[in-house]
């Protein structure tokens, strides 16, 4: 054998033994997180109520061409076990020889001209050699031209009795809408975390790989719902592993940080502590961490902390110990933070697979949440305005000069705001949590010891009630201890009907539309 010969022949072992395929499903028992779409196929294959054209969807690694092969061979079964073929007839063992002409497998992302598909229809009318169909799979089907398309729309519309299409993609949107009505469709999901832990589990115990839980959990995190994806990084994982597989090495291996990590970052972007985001970035990038895992990382971690905030905390999956960290955590923000930091990272993902400097572009996107911008307030003080301090409700003249500046995008007092939001909806205090939720991020500032909330002018005596203030003022103590204020919003910022208002205020008039409807007396 010749040394190219010899190298060709040890790449395919060490193909073979890649836990990816090693491990691929040879029956649809094997079919994790597909549930309904293997049902559905066993049935048809057992009532024998078989399509002639089907299309398999969904993204990668999710068992799309595994399913098409195992059905290939299942129809043809001359004894099949639960749907699956039973792999010990004649037929299921001619099929499973590599010279076998019942099914053909084509790879449209190189084959995708239309004289390929010409072929294809030339071909199909001959008769199976040894069992009852002749299965056709193409793989990313949405690779072939126009013209290959409009070559098999007639083959598939009316195929001969003995054969059958899978059509297999990951972008089905590529697909014309006349190939599209012709198959009987099957999205194929993303296999849920817990089964891929179960999964990995499962093959180390049979490779013989000690590995810690965390360690596991963290591969299937990566895995990101792809069986194959998964089962690659758990081969590096357990190629790279002497002795026991920790979580630490873990990390070290696949360049990631930990849960820990990413939520120390989401700290200092919630404290609008520049220094602390641009040195948690680069000690992340310093360990061999893209800019785009780190995105994501924050994009999952705010989903997890806009589910605790919301009440919905059963459907975060993380450890007790780690519950209990996101549960502090998200005690400090609020939705409309987080659904901004998830918008700035989406942007951000686009220049970041372009850039030429991707750990600029991500510290950019995070930073512009941290500094805020240029003072909006005019510095002019309204002639009604009063300081409404917490303490007894009274009101108390503050000094002209001491005139605040509203700075909208002062992440301290957003993050405030949102926590006191919170505070009144756990107390229970429904009626004053509307009226705070309905106040935008940009109406509070923190000047000194002193917590301000701006609100229209009209509005100013219902926040400064002596109850809303009273009750809070003890959720804004228990939060950060600084005292309640409330002002009336900066002309700038108020609607005109309210500057009306404001400029009305002690007149014995009424505010009225153009069509005479009263607005506010």
């Amino acid at each position: 054998m010749c040394i190219f010969a010899a190298c060709a022949a040890r790449q395919g072992d060490r193909l073979k033994n890649a836990l990816y395929r090693k491990y691929r499903p040879v029956g649809f028992d094997g079919i994790i997180g597909q549930d309904v779409i293997v049902s559905t196929l066993i049935h048809q294959i057992e009532r024998g109520t078989l399509s002639h054209a089907y299309l398999f969807t969904g993204s990668r690694g999710t068992g799309k061409t595994s399913c098409a092969k195992i059905l290939a061979r299942a129809v043809n079964c001359l004894s099949p076990v639960n749907g699956s073929p039973c792999g010990k007839c004649e037929v299921c063992r001619a099929l499973a020889s590599p010279s076998n002409i019942d099914i053909v497998e084509m790879d449209a992302a190189s084959n995708n001209g239309v004289d390929k598909i010409r072929e294809l229809r030339e071909n199909v009318d001959y008769m199976p050699s040894v069992g009852k169909y002749k299965v056709y799979i193409i793989d990313e089907v949405h690779m072939l031209s126009v013209s290959a398309f409009n070559a098999l729309l007639k083959t598939l519309e009316e195929p001969p009795e003995h054969v059958i299409f899978v059509l297999c993609t990951t972008e089905v949107h590529k697909l014309p809408a006349t190939i599209l009505s012709r198959c009987m469709r099957f999205d194929f999901r993303l296999v849920p975390e817990d089964k891929l832990r179960a999964l990995v589990t499962d093959i180390f115990a049979k490779e013989g790989v000690k590995a810690e839980k965390e360690a596991i959990a963290h591969i299937a995190r990566l895995g990101e719902g792809s069986v194959r994806d998964t089962l690659s990084v758990a081969d590096r994982c357990m190629n790279a592993a002497d002795g026991v597989l920790t979580y630490s090495l873990v990390l070290d291996i696949t360049g990631s940080g930990s849960a820990e990590d990413t939520e120390t970052l989401m700290s200092g972007i919630i404290d609008a502590n520049a220094a602390a985001v641009v040195r948690k970035t680069e000690e992340l990038a310093s360990r061999g961490k893209s800019p785009l895992q780190i995105s994501r990382e924050l994009t999952v971690l705010s989903r997890d902390l806009i589910l605790i905030i919301s009440g919905a905390s059963e459907d975060v999956a993380a450890s007790p110990e780690g519950m209990t960290r996101l549960r502090a955590l998200a005690s400090r923000t609020n939705v409309p933070f987080l659904v901004r930091l998830v918008k700035a990272l989406g942007e951000a993902d686009a220049e970041l697979r372009y850039s030429s400097s991707p750990r600029i572009t991500l510290e950019c996107a995070l930073l512009s949440l941290c500094i805020s911008p240029s003072p909006t307030h005019s510095g002019e003080s309204s002639p009604g305005r009063a300081a409404l301090a917490a303490e007894g409700g009274k009101e108390q003249a503050a000094p002209e000069s001491a005139a605040p500046t509203v700075r909208r995008e002062d992440m301290r007092a957003v993050t405030i705001l949102g926590r006191l939001r919170h505070a009144l909806r756990a107390r229970g205090e429904l009626r004053l949590f509307g009226e705070y939720a309905s106040l935008p991020d940009d109406c509070a500032a923190v000047r000194g010891d002193t917590f301000t909330v701006y609100v229209p002018a009209s509005s100013v005596a219902a926040y400064a009630e002596e109850r809303n203030m009273r009750v809070a003022q003890e959720c804004l103590t228990g939060i950060c201890g600084l005292r309640l204020e409330v002002d009336e919003m900066p002309p700038s910022t108020q609607s005109r009907v309210d500057v009306l208002v404001s400029a009305a205020r002690g007149l014995e008039t009424e505010v009225v539309d153009g069509k005479g409807r009263k607005l506010r007396r």
